[in-house]
């Protein structure tokens, strides 16, 4: 399997882990199930780690422009607010794709998206 993901109800956190070559399709089948799933709710959190060693090639910024950003305004009703989604990129080849995703102002306006190189990070921030 691409990814792979667990919930921890106690945290109302889902984490998943992606590695290997990335697709678009998997990003967007593994958030489709997140919305989906009877844990999820507006007070969910999100941590997508991207493992070194990934291939993100296909992610590109006309990909974010056009089909993620669609996604998010399709799926606005069902996924509720904005809620903190922290991705690690734990190569720092592979980290500007994800910082350039969190630059972009249409992501900012559709999710609480940040960019972190390590987990420890990342979580620090969406306990925050």
């Amino acid at each position: 399997m691409p990814y792979t993901r667990t919930f921890d109800a106690r945290a109302r956190r889902f984490e998943a882990h992606f590695n290997g070559k990335v697709t678009a399709d998997e990003i967007v089948q593994n958030y489709m199930e997140m919305i989906h799933s009877p844990e999820w709710g507006p007070d969910v959190v999100r941590l997508i780690v991207v493992e070194a060693g990934s291939d993100v090639s296909e992610l590109t910024l006309d990909l974010f422009q056009n089909r993620f950003v669609q996604l998010l305004e399709e799926t606005a009703e069902i996924a509720g607010p904005p809620n903190k989604n922290a991705w690690v990129f734990e190569s720092e080849l592979t980290a500007p794709i994800g910082q350039l995703w969190e630059l972009m102002p249409e992501a900012g306006e559709l999710d609480l998206f940040r960019v972190f190189r390590t987990r420890k990070a990342a979580m620090d921030w969406l306990e925050s």
